[in-house]
Formats: C-alpha cells, sequence, structure tokens
C-alpha cells in the first residue's frame, strides 16, 4: 500500500468516526499501522476515535505515540485536552505552557490552557488566557464567548454583556454571539433589548432553532404571550426533534387557560425527562384511560417535591378506577403518604418495577382524570400527619401567643427555575421587626445561612437542628405548618405543603411564573388557603413587599387583636 492509498484510507476512516462507526474505523486503522507502522497520522487517527468514545487514557497513548514518530503542534494540543479530562491539569497546564513558549500565536493553546485555569479556579490566569485570543484574531469568537462565560458564572452579567459587545463590533452578523448577548440581556431583565438582539441573531441564521428558542423565552418572560407561542412553533418546526420547544409551547398556553391547546403540546416533557423516555420506551403500555379494574398502574412523579405534593391529589380520583396504584415517588415525601388509603405501594424514585400493567406521568392525569380543570379542579390531599409527630413541636411552637409566621424565600439549586423561586432574605427586614409575631424559618439547606449574612438572628427561630435526618426533616416541616398563623414563600415545595394542609399561605411570583399559578390572577384553583402576590414588573421584589408588609402587618393586629379578646 502506497503513501497517496494510505492517506485516502485514513481520510475514509474519519469519515466512519463522524459516523460513529467507532469499532471498524479503529480495526481498519490498525491494519493501516501493518503497512506504516511510523505513520504519525494514523496514530491521530486512533487517538481521535478513543478520544470521541471518551477512552482518554487510550488516547493519550496514541497522541503521545504521535508525538515520538513527528512533532507536531496540533497534536501536543489534542494531547494536553485528554491529559485535562483524566484530572491531571497539572500535567496539561505544563504541556500547554511549554508549546505556547515554542509558538506563542498559537490560538487553539490559549483556549485549551484559559479552561485548564478555569479547573483549577485560577480565574485571572483563565481571563489571561482568552484576552491574548482575542488580541491574537478578534474575530476569533470563542475567546470571546470563553471569557463572557467566565463572567456569567460570577453573575457578573455587566462585564459578560462588554465582552460580547466587543465581539459584535469585529463579527457584527454572528447569531451566536448575539444570542448569547440577548441571553444575557434576558438575565438583566432588558428585555427590550434582549428581543432586540435575538432578532438580529435571526436575521443573521433564520433557520437556527436554538436561536428562536431563545427568542421564544425572552418574548415569553417579557409577558408576549402570543408571540412566544408562534416562536416556539417556529423552533419545532425547524427541528421537530427538540421536544422542550414543544414543552415549552404547552407550559405557555396552560399559563394562559388553554388547556385544550396546551396539555397535548405539555405531553412532549416525556421525551426530555431521562426516565419517562426510559419507561415509555418498555413494552409496558402508557395509560390512555383504558379499564383499570384488576391492573396495576405505576403512577411516576415528575420534577420537584412540589409538584407531588400538589398532584398527588389525582390518586385518589384514580383509585376510584378499581385498579392497583404503585407511586414511584422521593423518598422524602414517603412519610407524609404512607398513611394514604387510595395508594396501595409507595417506592422510590431509584427502584426499578416491572410488574405493571400501565404507567403514566403524574401529572398527565390532569387532563386524563380532569379535562375541565377550571371547573373540576379537585381538592388536595388529605395528609395525615402522626399525632405524636403533632405533639412533639406543639409545646416549641406555641411557646406564646404571638402570631406565627413561617417564611421561606429560596428554592432548590437543582431547579432550573431557580431564579424564579428566590428572593433574597433582605426583603423580609421590614417584616420581620413586627414584635407581635415569631417568625419561623422554613428554609433548608445552604440558604439558612442567610439569617446569620443579615443577622437576623434574633428575629428569624430556626428550628431546623431540632429536626430528624432524611425523610422525617419534611414531616417534621408539616407539622410546624400545621401550627403556623401564616406561611409567606416563593414557589417551592413549603408553598404547595402549606397549602395542601390548609393554612393560610401568601405566595410571592415573579410576574412571569410557573404554569400552574396561571398569568394573572391572585388566587389559585390549586388551593382555597393562598393569596398570590405577583410582580408587576419582572424582576421588581421591592413593589410586591411594599404589598406584603403592609397586609402582614394588618393581619398580625387583626389576629392580636382577636387572641386579646
Amino acid at each position: 500500500m502506497n503513501k497517496i492509498s494510505i492517506n485516502q484510507s485514513i481520510q475514509k476512516n474519519y469519515q466512519l468516526l463522524d459516523e460513529k462507526k467507532f469499532g471498524l474505523a479503529e480495526q481498519n486503522a490498525h491494519n493501516l499501522l501493518k503497512y506504516d507502522p511510523n505513520n504519525s497520522e494514523i496514530f491521530n487517527l486512533i487517538g481521535d476515535i478513543h478520544y470521541k468514545q471518551n477512552n482518554f487514557d487510550k488516547s493519550v497513548w496514541y497522541y503521545f505515540s504521535s508525538i515520538d514518530r513527528n512533532f507536531d503542534i496540533e497534536t501536543l494540543n489534542r494531547l494536553s485536552v485528554n491529559i485535562s479530562l483524566l484530572k491531571n491539569n497539572k500535567a496539561a497546564k505544563k504541556i500547554l505552557t511549554d508549546l505556547l513558549d515554542y509558538q506563542p500565536d498559537y490560538i487553539p493553546g490559549y483556549l485549551n490552557l484559559g479552561l485548564v485555569y478555569e479547573q483549577n479556579q485560577e480565574i485571572e490566569e483563565a481571563i489571561n488566557c482568552y484576552e491574548a485570543v482575542i488580541e491574537l484574531n478578534p474575530h476569533e469568537i470563542k475567546g470571546y464567548l470563553n471569557l463572557a462565560n467566565i463572567y456569567k458564572q460570577d453573575l457578573n452579567y455587566a462585564e459578560a454583556i462588554k465582552v460580547y459587545q466587543k465581539a459584535i463590533i469585529k463579527n457584527p452578523n454572528n447569531h451566536y454571539i448575539l444570542s448569547n448577548l440577548g441571553n444575557l440581556f434576558y438575565l438583566q431583565h432588558k428585555y427590550d433589548d434582549a428581543i432586540l438582539c435575538h432578532q438580529k441573531a435571526i436575521k443573521a441564521k433564520p433557520n437556527s432553532h436554538i436561536v428562536h428558542f431563545n427568542y421564544a423565552n425572552t418574548l415569553l418572560n417579557s409577558g408576549k404571550y402570543s408571540e412566544a407561542i408562534e416562536a416556539y412553533k417556529k423552533t419545532y418546526e425547524l427541528e421537530p426533534s427538540f421536544y422542550r420547544s414543544k414543552t415549552n409551547l404547552g407550559t405557555t398556553l396552560l399559563s394562559m387557560s388553554n388547556f385544550d391547546e396546551g396539555f397535548p403540546e405539555y405531553a412532549y416533557r416525556i421525551f426530555e425527562d431521562k426516565n419517562l423516555r426510559s419507561l415509555a420506551n418498555k413494552q409496558n403500555s402508557i395509560w390512555k384511560g383504558q379499564n383499570l379494574k384488576d391492573k396495576t398502574i405505576l403512577v411516576v412523579a415528575e420534577e420537584g417535591l412540589g409538584n407531588t405534593i400538589q398532584f398527588s391529589r389525582y390518586l385518589d380520583i384514580l383509585n376510584q378506577l378499581n385498579g392497583n396504584i404503585i407511586f414511584q415517588c422521593q423518598e422524602e415525601l414517603h412519610h407524609l403518604f404512607e398513611n394514604l388509603d387510595f395508594i396501595d405501594e409507595i417506592i422510590s424514585t431509584e427502584t426499578e418495577v416491572e410488574n405493571y400493567d400501565y404507567w403514566i406521568p403524574l401529572q398527565s392525569l390532569i387532563y386524563l382524570l380532569t379535562p375541565d380543570l377550571n371547573s373540576n379542579c379537585p381538592l388536595p390531599t388529605s395528609i395525615k400527619i402522626n399525632d405524636n409527630k403533632l405533639l412533639e413541636w406543639e409545646t416549641l411552637i406555641e411557646i406564646d401567643n404571638n402570631v406565627k409566621v413561617g417564611i421561606n424565600w429560596q428554592g432548590s439549586k437543582l431547579n432550573p427555575r431557580v431564579n424564579n423561586t428566590s428572593v433574597d432574605l433582605k426583603h423580609f427586614d421590614e417584616m420581620i421587626k413586627n414584635k407581635s409575631a415569631n417568625f419561623i424559618s422554613l428554609q433548608k439547606g445552604s440558604a439558612l445561612s442567610d439569617i446569620e449574612k443579615y443577622q437576623f438572628e434574633k428575629d428569624i427561630i430556626n428550628y431546623d437542628l431540632l429536626m430528624d435526618g432524611g425523610s422525617q426533616k419534611f414531616l417534621d416541616t408539616a407539622a410546624i405548618i400545621k401550627y403556623l398563623d401564616l406561611v409567606i414563600t416563593t414557589d417551592t415545595s413549603i408553598a404547595h405543603l402549606a397549602g395542601t394542609l390548609g393554612t393560610q399561605t401568601w405566595l410571592l411570583l415573579p410576574k412571569v411564573s410557573d404554569w400552574r399559578w396561571l398569568n394573572s390572577k391572585d388566587d389559585t384553583i390549586w388551593y382555597d388557603n393562598f393569596r398570590i402576590y405577583r410582580q408587576k414588573v419582572q424582576g421588581d421584589w421591592t413593589e410586591v413587599f411594599q404589598r406584603v408588609n403592609q397586609d402582614c402587618k394588618q393581619l398580625i393586629e387583626n389576629i392580636s387583636e382577636i387572641r386579646k379578646a
């Protein structure tokens, strides 16, 4: 085999690599080594094959073998990337710094060295690398993207915006930069600027579904529901396998109380959830309303704890169809549901289940069992708290005759909507100074440090350390809520727990919130004991708390007068 035919074979095997035919490509490459054992390009090819399969230890060996036969800057760069992926950042840094000493204008070297510095939390050094890329080639967008991302991760949106604005001067029609800049304006609630950027991105790249999707999200969060719907439809038209656009279309329609059109679109969320997608691919059929007599149905909880609590009410209705119900949900909630007689078996989300006739995501029961939500919304689940658990907390909670107010200000950081489920604790400052009330933290996790941060230790009671660990902790929270006069909370599981228990609850919402709260009401179909305080301007909590503070002061006065009488 001559040199020309070997080079042709290498290129053909790269095509196989692009087609993800890894085994055949590697077999062919090893056969080529028999004809030309010192060909560095063949070793690079095998290294690339292993890299694509995340076999970094093997890829490193082949890249080293390639360099042994022919020193090459690009191969050295590949080697550094793979060594970094093996978590050996020290070695990767040494290779890249030596490489750049040898060739100081090699842009991929600076990009990869910057990433290594980021992994080591050496942020200033990473910034220097990306700035070097921009200086060497102002048209290389990766330098801008990586630099802006550093500032974005640090929540320094203003500085990230400056980076993208510089990038646009050199790359005025780059849809990626325009769209990313739009996303940054979106995070700052500068929706007019964001919309303009996304419109320019669409003009630059009209067939990009991601650009249209970002545009749709911005329209939605600026309150332009009808325009957002059209943008989501366009996204799906451009890329039918991008199911998130269908899901978001569904939630937008649902927010507008368009249940007939919204729920069929919302059903596409099954393809986004790994667990649900796995169930959908199995032979067991999804339930569509078939007769359940003497059948077993697996009901799968989805999303967060709050959603599970909220929609557990449908299990009672489902039980009336005379089937056997297996409820797969988060372990934290098992103690809340274990005494409910309409659930036959409760299992963890990690438990594999084989013996069932049908399965259904929990939220799909909404439109199967109550298609007309506005007039036929079922009552919340009647959660039964153990008497002993209630007695444990009775003395602690009812120390005095003060009004008892529970507060919760931050959702889980694992929640993709965390910005919509959190407020800064400092907004509660005026409220918690009222000495006629006891303010009790219902918060869990790292957010509790906010109490110390704002020096609220004397103003907010924190029972967290007195609670049982593990799954019992949520049950303790439920017991506390039973003794409260009022709960003030953001859109978290605490809201649904308080709503289900019947405690008066004030819900703090952004202007554009989760579909379950609809888009304009100050009450909700889900709970009779709710009052919703919604932002008038997206991102503005100050005005919301002006209303909450006034109403809370009045409520405390009213309850206090009643108790004195």
